[in-house]
């Protein structure tokens, strides 16, 4: 007859059950924090396993553990986790909605880790084990940030015709314009009227798509 082995719990402690070490929960936070750092600096040319354990401190063995040999799928994962988190902003305000898309995009190009835009449109052309990743990443943001629009024509606060890409291409593009052609020596003072220029841009914005909307109206 076959015996059972049972195994003592350490004074104070539990017996873990199964093999291997316990997962542990704050690496995907340091990992991913590292990586849009390193992302942002050297971008997919510079995203190696070796260049992101020695950022995060965490070892090569536990990122391969965790994502395989796929950089693709970690920098996927990173750039949902720590850029764009379109997907998040619902307040049941078309303004509300669109003044959070642009303080985020005002926030994301003129932080510290800017760059990564301008990484992301050159790797997609030089790249392409990594263009399907950001392509498919760039479309489901879109979507998301279109949802925006959609769900205030539902709502009552737009007008039926909206565009909703216009809409978008609106608000970030401008953003993304204004952050780039602001000269250096005029950054500072840039950044702190920030949100003014967030809730100016709204503002024009919805009153001009109100505005035709009225005016498809009348006769």
């Amino acid at each position: 007859m076959a015996r059972t082995s049972t195994r003592a719990a350490p004074p104070g402690g539990r017996v873990r059950n199964g093999r291997g070490r316990p997962r542990d929960p704050g690496l995907e936070d340091r990992v991913f924090d590292a990586a849009i750092a390193l992302y942002a600096e050297v971008g997919w040319a510079g995203f190696t396993f070796d260049a992101l354990a020695k950022r995060s401190g965490v070892g090569k063995d536990a990122l391969y553990r965790r994502w395989g040999a796929s950089r693709p799928g970690l920098l996927r994962q990173t750039l949902e986790a720590r850029w764009y988190g379109v997907d998040a902003i619902d307040t049941g305000s078309i303004r509300e909605d669109l003044l959070a898309l642009a303080r985020l995009s005002l926030r994301l190009r003129t932080g510290p880790h800017g760059k990564v835009s301008l990484h992301m449109m050159v790797d997609t052309t030089r790249f392409p084990e990594v263009a399907d990743v950001l392509g498919s990443y760039g479309e489901a943001t879109v979507r998301q940030a279109r949802a925006i629009v959609r769900r205030a024509i539902e709502r009552g606060e737009l007008p039926p015709a909206t565009n909703p890409g216009l809409v978008m291409d609106m608000v970030v593009g401008s953003v993304t314009n204004h952050v780039a052609t602001t000269p250096q020596r005029l950054r500072p003072a840039m950044t702190a009227k920030m949100d003014d220029f967030a809730v100016s841009l709204v503002d024009v914005l919805l009153s001009g798509l109100q505005s035709l909307g009225v005016s498809k109206r009348q006769p």
